[in-house]
């Protein structure tokens, strides 16, 4: 049975346009989703009809692109002024966002975000040293400086020193009243904003100011004539891999205008709003103390692996995320007539807005969902979220792009504030909110004081021993090594484990998963590297995904899946499950689990906890053992006299004397000839003897490798790290 969906009562002609605030609008919409617990309901703008959404099940429909697509509406209209066909404003049928999407993913890939971390670094310190001479901040202020001059420099090449500046960059002031008078406009009468004719022009000024901004940040990288592989370099550079199209002039600065405007209002926003929970949640501050004296213990400079290592910083960001969403809502439209809800009549081409706030804390997904819990997001507890409760980023194929990047920046800036400084709020700031395109606090002050050395935590744990990996010896076993890739990550790792493979002895075949599509072995070991793009195979495993393969067609087959992906996507580790559920359905035999990275996390260390999981299983399948128990328990150094000291020389070295020198090899004429026939076992013995204290153990023998030894040197040999039988 259909139902009619709420609509509060508003005014002839206008509707509820007059009822929508200026200021705090976002608050508005908010306030009546609390009054309508079905999760919908309807506006009259001024005769612009939208539908509002935020029970998560209703969401979940709306998200679906096959009946839902992304318009450009006001705000996001408005925008288009100055972003063009950007990313974030190009319409659905313009063919120019396909083409520029397929060209900068490559650019937020996981081995790209290593690519910027020293740019990110550089700018993180610089925000250090400003809040260094100082007692008191601007949050909001000094968060926006450190989110443009990360974008401008890792993206751009650019450096606008915001921090060397009394005064925002004209840049960001343009920005920001351009993005003033968006919102204005979208909550004026198109009759109305025709006779604000100073508004008007001032709009027009800043506009200019912004596009001249971004041209001589284009201006300046022709001129270098460098080849830089930032976002900039790819749109001057790189084609279309799809079409072979390469990006316009005037788009290569839409596109720029929108990482500029995207790329840091809502990194700043986060910070400032985490910063501000933080302070409000004294508990989950000195957690995160804590977790970045472990990690980050002095003044230890942070790299790209240490801060994908943090686990309490993480969480801080997707709890903040979650309550205060720099975006407010998601506007979506109907592809054509449908229903919601199984009773909700929704005609074609009606406008849907998403609205996060109250979607983020709906009864239905969050228990106490006012409150910030950092706990909602360990592993256990991030399973059972529903999958559409949670949508800081949006949604689908035009989700932020650039989410992984704001958040590798967000991590490293909070993690080297809390390393540096105490930070108090002894004001006790009442939280204001401030709202453009984004909401961020407004007039949020903060006290800072460099930390004290008493006032950090010390961490004696172990060293972590380094972790087994197995030498597998298995000459001429066929091993294919297939991947699905739109990025090159995963193609990086088929290709390590390619490398390593054919050093062990392996015949190793290296294709792409549409390739192994067309050429399925038929015993062997195949090895399986993927990724998965918003739950979808990657452009170069199309044919595989679609591929049927017949039950028992590959029971002589051993294989082995690793799955990269990002745990802020929904749809994370969705295409690597259906290839596992694929080939073993087929009758090939897992050798190990199926593997899962996570680029939102710790990426490197799962890979390599994976790959030394497989190693030792192939390993023990062709009878190898592991490189700590055949490895040698010394080494040995040779030094010259001018060497032996204790700068050199380690402690757990001992001298060894040379007993006797010589050689194993003469004329090798009658020598064995090795391609007729392999060598056979056997070893020459000479004893070396090893002062140690008493009582003095009988002299070690072990067989001994051919080697010349200057006359005038003496030698060293240190115990290894893992001991062995001789």
């Amino acid at each position: 049975m259909s139902a009619a969906i709420p609509t509060p009562r508003g005014l002839p002609l206008v509707g509820n346009g007059l009822q929508v605030p200026v200021e705090g609008t976002h608050r508005f919409f908010a306030d009546l989703a609390a009054q309508h617990p079905d999760g919908i309901y309807r506006l009259n703008l001024a005769g612009r009809h939208v539908v509002f959404v935020h029970d998560p099940d209703l969401v979940a429909e709306v998200c679906d692109e096959s009946r839902f697509y992304k318009p450009i509406d006001p705000p996001l209209a408005h925008v288009r002024d100055f972003a063009g066909d950007g990313l974030f404003t190009a319409r659905e049928g313009e063919e120019v966002w396909g083409q520029a999407h397929r060209i900068l993913l490559p650019a937020f890939s996981q081995r790209s975000m290593k690519a910027y971390f020293p740019q990110m670094l550089e700018i993180a310190e610089n925000l250090v040293g400003a809040w260094s001479g100082r007692s008191e901040v601007d949050v909001s202020d000094d968060m926006t400086r450190l989110a443009l001059d990360t974008i401008t420099l890792a993206g751009f090449g650019q450096q606008f020193r915001s921090f060397e500046q009394a005064e925002l960059h004209p840049f960001l002031q343009a920005m920001g009243s351009a993005l003033t008078e968006a919102m204005n406009r979208t909550r004026q009468l198109p009759m109305i904003t025709g006779l604000k004719k100073r508004a008007d022009a001032a709009y027009k000024s800043d506009i200019a100011v912004m596009q001249d901004t971004v041209d001589e940040v284009i201006r300046a990288r022709r001129a270098s004539g460098e080849k830089a592989n930032d976002l900039l370099g790819l749109m001057l550079e790189a084609a279309d891999p799809l079409t072979g199209a390469r990006l316009s002039d005037e788009n290569i600065r839409n596109q720029v205008l929108t990482f500029l405007i995207a790329g840091h209002e809502t990194t700043s926003g986060t910070l400032s709003f985490a910063l501000h929970h933080l302070m409000r949640n004294p508990h989950v501050l000195a957690q995160a103390y804590a977790e970045v004296d472990r990690i980050l213990p002095g003044d230890t400079v942070p790299t790209y692996e240490l801060i994908m290592k943090l686990d309490v910083i993480p969480r801080i960001l997707d709890e903040t995320l979650r309550l205060h969403s720099p975006i407010t809502a998601i506007g979506l439209a109907s592809r054509e007539a449908t229903t919601l809800g199984g009773r909700y009549e929704i005609p074609a081409h009606q406008k849907v807005a998403v609205i996060l706030k109250p979607l983020h804390t709906h009864p239905k997904a969050w228990s106490d969902p006012e409150t910030f819990d950092i706990d909602r997001w360990l592993p256990e507890a991030k399973a059972q979220h529903h999958p559409h409760a949670y949508k800081p980023f949006g949604n689908g194929e035009r989700a932020c792009i650039g989410r992984q990047f704001a958040l590798t920046e967000a991590r490293l800036a909070l993690a080297m504030l809390l390393q540096r400084f105490a930070i108090a709020d002894p004001a006790g700031h009442r939280l204001q909110i401030k709202q453009t395109l984004t909401i961020k606090p407004d007039g949020f002050r903060l006290r800072v004081r460099p930390r004290l050395p008493h006032e950090r935590l010390s961490f004696d744990e172990p060293v972590a021993a380094a972790s087994e990996t197995a030498e597998v010896h298995a000459s001429g076993v066929r091993l294919r090594v297939a991947y699905g890739s739109n990025l090159g990550t995963s193609e990086d790792l088929a290709q390590q484990i390619a490398d390593r493979a054919r050093r062990s002895g392996f015949d190793v075949t290296v294709q792409t998963l549409d390739d192994l599509a067309a050429d399925l072995p038929a015993e062997g070991v195949l090895t399986v590297v993927t990724s998965s793009y918003n739950g979808k195979a990657p452009d170069n495993a199309q044919a595989f995904d679609s591929l049927d393969i017949p039950a028992g067609a590959l029971d002589s087959v051993r294989f082995a899946v690793l799955g990269n992906g990002n745990t802020q996507w929904a749809t994370y580790q969705a295409y690597p499950r259906r290839v596992f559920d694929k080939l073993a359905a087929a009758g090939a035999r897992p050798i190990v689990d199926r593997g899962e990275t996570d680029a939102a996390g710790d990426f490197d260390g799962m890979a390599q906890a994976w790959l030394n999981g497989l190693w030792s299983a192939l390993a023990a399948e062709f009878g190898a053992a592991s490189q700590t128990e055949t490895g040698p328990r010394y080494s040995v150094e040779v030094l010259g006299e001018d060497q032996i000291r204790p700068a050199v020389v380690s402690t757990q070295a001992h001298p060894v004397m040379i007993m006797s020198v010589e050689e194993l090899v003469g004329d090798p004429a009658g020598l064995w000839d090795f391609s007729r026939e392999a060598p056979r076992p056997a070893s020459r013995r000479s004893p070396s003897s090893f002062p140690t204290a008493s009582p003095t153990p009988p002299a070690t023998t072990w067989p001994s490798t051919p080697r010349t030894t200057p006359s005038s040197s003496t030698g060293r040999c240190t115990p290894c790290a893992s001991p062995a039988t001789w």
